[in-house]
């Protein structure tokens, strides 16, 4: 199974993904980085700093860099924030006005 390197860089420079993780293939590497993405900008929502300009490169063994996630493209799609298939909210209850 291939080998994927999930190097983060932001407006502190670059960290380097040194352990790496096997997945079946590129389309895979791309979900978990985006997943990723999810979870730091999750974090930064929660803890405070910056949500911008972040952005997960994925390197293959070589070390060659295969494709990238912008922390943007994660939040928004055509102008308007992105929802997504697996986001637990969708099955969130939501406050109905009380009658």
């Amino acid at each position: 199974m291939p080998q994927f390197y999930f190097h983060i860089r932001d407006e502190d420079g670059l960290t380097r993904d040194a352990e790496g993780q096997d997945l079946p293939d590129l389309e895979a590497a791309r979900r978990e980085a985006v997943n990723t993405a999810r979870e730091i900008l999750s974090e930064k929502l929660l803890h405070g700093g910056s949500l911008n300009h972040r952005i997960i490169e994925i390197a293959d063994a070589t070390g060659d860099m295969v494709g990238q996630i912008n922390s943007r493209d994660v939040l928004f799609k055509d102008g308007n924030f992105r929802s997504y298939a697996d986001d637990v909210t969708q099955s969130a209850p939501t406050n109905s006005p009380r009658k």
